[in-house]
């Protein structure tokens, strides 16, 4: 294997821009230093010298933009060190990594986003991917949940994607002065999507307790297990399987996933 090629060996990009999404919550703006291509559910190892490296999953779409974009929570050593950095810093990149979201299941079928959190980062790609080929689907619908109103991610970008066909709900854990929309979780809202479940698709990402209970209410509702489609990210820490931090089952998450369908989760990872 040649140096360029080895998986090992981190490539260079810079920091281009960096935008506060929320409290904690930045968005960068990477430009790498090669020819990067990636699909939406995807993930980058991402590295600062002295501080390590963490997975991150990439929230731009290719051929719709130019660069890399990566949403970094501070919540370590790793993503503190990101914090630091400024336009015009090197950033390290290795991947990408990981399997994707399968658009191609879900052509001819409505499709439901659900993102709680910062589960909107990765589901960001994969939306923007079903607009730009939206006459290949049904109807398009987004439940997008925080737990307040100060933590809803790219709420400018959201009314574009309604503009563009999206139907949205917004809710909130906790409203405020401000808030005029909807409050409780995710999963009290899904019976306000206009489908039949049972032809539908739905795409969800967010945090663990969350995507649990909507995979019940989603099940519940009559839609296929293997229409049901979440991102797992399990203590990965190498992106390649050799770190054996996130087996389970019987396989690799870094590897094999992070994305399932709900029977692939319990098939293969006995789950």
């Amino acid at each position: 294997m040649e140096i360029k090629d080895n998986i090992y060996r981190p490539f260079k990009a810079t920091v281009s821009e960096i935008k506060d999404l929320a409290e904690g919550v930045r968005l960068f703006k990477v430009l790498p230093e090669k020819e990067v291509h990636y699909l939406p559910g995807q993930f980058f190892m991402l590295s600062v010298w002295g501080a390590g490296e963490a997975p991150i999953s990439v929230s731009s779409t290719e051929g719709i933009q130019p660069y890399l974009e990566f949403g970094v929570r501070k919540a370590g050593k790793v993503t503190s060190a990101l914090h630091e950095l400024k336009p015009g810093d090197t950033l390290w990149l290795r991947g990408p990594f990981g399997n994707s979201f399968d658009l191609r299941r879900a052509e001819k079928k409505d499709i439901i986003f659900i993102a709680g959190g910062i589960g909107i980062l990765p589901l960001r790609s994969l939306i923007n991917s079903a607009l730009r080929d939206i006459s290949k689907f049904g109807k398009l619908f987004l439940i997008y949940g925080a737990k307040r109103p100060s933590e809803l991610l790219f709420l400018d970008e959201i009314s574009l994607w309604k503009h563009n066909g999206l139907e949205v709900i917004l809710t909130v854990d906790i409203g405020d002065a401000s808030w005029k929309g909807n409050i409780g979780l995710v999963t009290e809202h899904i019976d306000k999507i206009n489908t039949d479940f049972k032809k539908a698709c739905a795409y969800v990402c967010g945090p663990e307790i969350m995507m649990e209970n909507t995979i019940k209410e989603l099940l519940l509702r009559g839609m296929p297990d293997n229409f049901i489609i979440l991102s797992l990210e399990r203590r990965m820490k190498c992106g390649i399987g050799k770190c054996g931090q996130c087996y389970y089952g019987i396989e690799y998450i870094c590897i094999n996933g992070p994305v399932y369908s709900v029977d692939e989760m319990k098939r293969r990872l006995n789950l």
